[in-house]
């Protein structure tokens, strides 16, 4: 079991950032402790880190933070407050240094804003993998309109300290009549009492009052803030504001500069701002508007704040979630399936299955005699092996009869039609008996464990992929009793030519492919390849539509990547190929390579492959959109936006789809309704709820970070949920076996991500836009 997040908490309570540690420990129910030590090293443990908390000065707190943390060996996540900025004059390179510091040391990091994070980015100069958990906001509790007898009052919530803005709200007032006053809500930061006193002496220099609360318990907050005529926040340095959040869990609408922050909030919960032009000016005439017309400083009904404390504690429990290890899982036959593509968790097995051996052949008597010696020699058991010789239409058959009395050799043969090399490794496979299938090509002679080493992942991992290593040698002159000496270890080999460099530099950054990606595909050839039969079969096999030389070797793992398999290159699975690469045979044919590459991008959705701007039959992106609570304007919108993205087809379902469609008069043929019946050579499928606005390049980023299951909150009405199609087929293909469901099972192989939507670009649009122009 998953030890318990224990969330550290340091400070006086009163403190905002302890106050909102508090608030989501109670909310995750996590214990809190106030010292590292109090917990045993391997219990995980989230930080809520500023550094006037954790030092007297920056330097202090990241040494505090550091000396700690290097004693504790399981995941230290951070949210980072008062992130760093330019407006901390002589401090902010001192404080930047600290952030950096803290930031390389935890396992995961968020923020409270995606303002936060582009300032962190900003600062550093560099993009970081920090995540946006937006501070909660209560939901208000009734909404409640404007009466006469509100006190003329304009009110500023929290710490009186330079930057807040009391100083601009005072010269903005100078147009208000003086019997509308000034109230700070809250306490002067420590180290600016002084401030209330500057406050009151140039307030009545203007000829009107000021004044200051001190602390507010929150039992009495709500109370206050609805008393106030006119709710302002004019921070000038902000970062992310509980204040604000505080207004708006009151119900109201506090006036607010525009700006990036600003422009956060208005995403995440239309409505709850009055947004003004950034200057004392802006402010002026907002304030004015604002006594003249008080119900504009409510929220309406309807409106949604996000994130409600509910909301903003699924965030952190999915982020430590995203800390545990994921584990292989048995089958009943003892087999087994692994997250992600970890197949380094598979252990030994004991397991000899069976393998045919499937040889595609036209015209190689030679290089098949070598290929067939090689086989002889093989450590795996030859009562385990069937070798299938795929002739791909040869005028004159090949000759295997003197290889019968040490193999169990079969020859299928097909029409010469061409270059038809995948229709041909399909027939022979439909010959196979063998619960491996294993691909050799006619020129590439297998070194005698190259069999073993092939199965031996296979055995017990049945989604492997596997690629062996294709070394290169001239064998010419060479007879097959020659290749016997050589494996018998009686002679010495042939003389070795030059490895192709792209394949071994592939092979060495991917780690022999445990970190595959999307684009691993291009790693995998078919004449060293070996997977499970049944896979195989399940996968659709090599498309014999594919003729000529090259391009179905990628088709297929591009394909069996999409269906869940997990890639592996096993180095120690050594085959000889007769010959230097073909690149090097022929210094390339770019009137070939051109039409394999245009045949190819219309089966694999890798956006290298599609740079023209044309539109395929797979889309690269399936979205299914849900009409439930649209009107028909809003729903075009939702779809309109997603369409932005090229590679993008779009579903509409829900009963009252087609009747919502019927007044747009569209013939697009990227939007249909209903929901598809398969989307399995697609990458990903993006579930939409709600009136979601995707921005120019929202697809993009949602696929951006390689996750296979990523759910997104979008406002407090919107949600995005992107699966991809390798994690839903693996899942699907083992959930009944493993007593799940296939959704639970896929969560469990590859995790589920929760973000929130303006770090993708995604809003929530009117449920009743303005389609005029």
């Amino acid at each position: 079991m998953t030890p318990q997040v224990h969330h550290l908490v340091t400070g006086p309570a009163e403190h905002g950032v302890v106050r909102c540690a508090r608030q989501m420990a109670s909310a995750t129910a996590s214990p809190v402790i106030s010292d590292f030590r109090e917990v045993q090293s391997d219990i995980p443990i989230h930080v809520h880190f500023t550094d006037r908390l954790f030092g007297r000065t920056a330097d202090a707190a990241a040494d505090a933070f550091i000396a700690s943390a290097r004693q504790h060996r399981a995941p230290i996540t951070v949210t980072l407050h008062d992130v760093p900025q330019a407006s901390d004059g002589n401090a902010f390179e001192a404080r930047k240094a600290c952030y950096l510091r803290v930031i390389e040391r935890a396992s995961a990091v968020a923020v409270s804003s995606m303002h936060e994070r582009l300032l962190l980015e900003d600062g550093l100069r560099r993009p970081i993998d920090v995540r946006v958990i937006p501070l909660p906001i209560d939901s208000p509790t009734s909404v409640v309109e404007a009466d006469s007898t509100m006190s003329r009052v304009v009110g500023v919530l929290g710490f009186v300290y330079p930057g807040k803005g009391h100083e601009e709200i005072l010269q903005a007032m100078r147009g208000l009549d003086t019997d509308v006053t000034l109230l700070s809500i809250g306490s002067a930061s420590p180290g600016h009492e002084l401030m209330i006193d500057e406050l009151t002496r140039a307030a009545a220099q203007l000829g009107r009052s000021f004044d200051s609360t001190g602390f507010v318990p929150d039992a009495d907050l709500d109370e206050l803030l609805r008393s106030i005529a006119v709710p302002v926040a004019f921070h000038r340095h902000i970062s992310a504001s509980g204040s604000i959040n505080s207004w708006i869990a009151a119900g109201r609408r506090p006036l607010v500069p525009r700006g990036r922050y600003a422009a956060e909030i208005e995403a995440n919960s239309p409505g709850t701002l009055w947004i003004h032009e950034n200057s004392v000016d802006g402010l002026a005439a907002a304030m004015a508007d604002a006594l003249r017309c008080p119900n504009n400083t409510w929220q309406q009904p309807g409106v949604a704040p996000y994130p409600t404390v509910a909301q903003a504690a699924a965030l952190y429990r999915a982020l430590f979630a995203e800390q545990c290890s994921r584990t292989a899982k048995k089958l009943p036959d003892g087999r087994w399936v692994v997250p992600g593509n970890r197949w380094d968790l598979v252990p030994p097995t004991d397991r000899q299955p069976t393998v045919s051996v499937v040889v595609p052949y036209f015209e190689q008597q030679r290089g098949l005699e070598y290929v067939l010696t090689a086989l002889t020699a093989q450590t795996y058991p030859a009562s385990r092996i069937q070798v299938i010789v795929a002739d791909d239409g040869s005028p004159v058959a090949p000759e295997v009869d003197a290889f019968r009395s040490a193999l169990d050799v079969t020859v299928v043969r097909q029409s010469d039609l061409g270059f038809r090399a995948a229709a041909a490794r399909n027939l022979g496979a439909s010959a196979a008996r063998g619960e491996i299938l294993c691909f050799l090509d006619a020129d590439t002679v297998p070194e005698p464990a190259y069999v073993e080493e092939s199965v031996r992942l296979l055995a017990a991992l049945p989604d492997a992929l596997v690629v062996g290593r294709r070394r290169h040698a001239d064998l010419a002159g060479w007879t097959a009793e020659d290749v016997a000496r050589w494996f018998g270890g009686r002679s010495s080999g042939p003389p070795e030519l030059t490895e192709p460099r792209w394949l071994r530099e592939g092979y060495a950054h991917s780690r022999d492919l445990l970190d595959s990606d999307r684009r691993s595909y291009r790693y995998v050839i078919s004449a060293v390849m070996s997977c499970n039969r049944q896979l195989f079969t399940e996968i659709g096999g090599f498309d014999e539509s594919i003729v000529g030389y090259g391009g179905e070797d990628w088709d297929f793992a591009h394909r069996a990547y999409d269906a869940g398999v997990v890639l592996a290159h096993l180095p120690r699975a050594v085959a000889w190929h007769d010959g230097p690469e073909w690149a090097e045979r022929t210094g390339g044919d770019r009137e070939r390579k051109n039409v394999e590459a245009m045949m190819l991008a219309s089966r694999i959705t890798d956006p290298a492959a599609r740079t023209l701007g044309l539109v395929y039959d797979i889309p690269e992106v399936v979205v299914i959109v849900d009409s439930a609570g649209h009107t028909s304007a809003s729903l075009l919108q939702t779809v309109g936006s997603a369409l932005r993205e090229r590679e993008c087809a779009v579903w509409i379902h829900g009963p009252d789809a087609a009747e919502l469609r019927r007044p747009w008069g569209d013939v697009d043929q990227r939007v249909r309704l209903g929901q598809p019946n398969d989307t399995g050579r697609s990458h990903a499928v993006v579930h939409v709820r709600g009136p979601v606005l995707f921005g120019e390049q929202s697809v993009r980023r949602l696929l951006a970070d390689g996750t296979d299951r990523l759910t997104v909150d979008v406002g407090g009405t919107g949600s995005v949920r992107v699966c991809s199609s390798r994690s839903s087929a693996r899942a699907a293909r083992w959930a009944t076996a493993l007593g799940s469901t296939p959704q639970d099972l896929a969560e469990e192989l590859f995790g589920c991500m929760r973000r929130t939507g303006v770090e993708f670009g995604l809003s929530i649009g009117a449920h009743q836009p303005n389609l005029a122009w």
